[in-house]
């Protein structure tokens, strides 16, 4: 359990039309990294024929590298069962993140590139707050 002023959490919508939208919230971090893990792959076990996991980041206030791992994983399970992963509303903490550590790409399909001021194209902006969550 965190102790942290951000503890995790995770809400989901039951998935329409093969696609799933789920909120992240707080700290993804060593401590919560599982928590995510088993949460998600319960939610795509219950979700056969899916076709899209979107996951809303822009309330996650922290990701180390335990929480990279755990979306690492995630992208690999979401591949097993024919579905993409899909980081909406990504804040610029995360984008940096994923763009130090080689991972922009693969995480949220979209070329590696950095704005003239050295910052990244954040996924803040990319999808409205998903209804229901």
């Amino acid at each position: 359990m965190s102790t942290s002023a951000h503890p995790f959490r995770l809400t989901a919508a039951p998935a329409t039309g093969g696609v799933l939208y789920a909120e992240l919230g707080g700290e993804l971090a060593w401590d919560s990294a599982d928590e995510l893990l088993e949460a998600v792959r319960a939610l795509l076990d219950s979700a056969p024929g899916l076709s899209d996991l979107r996951l809303d980041c822009a309330r996650t206030t922290l990701c180390d590298s335990m929480g990279l791992s755990a979306l690492l994983a995630l992208r690999r399970d979401t591949e097993a069962v024919g579905a993409r992963l899909h980081l909406d509303r990504r804040p610029p903490f995360l984008d940096r993140m994923l763009l130090l550590t080689g991972t922009y790409e693969h995480l949220t399909g979209r070329p590696e590139r950095a704005g003239p001021d050295g910052d990244t194209p954040s996924g803040a902006a990319e999808e409205p707050r998903f209804p229901g969550l």
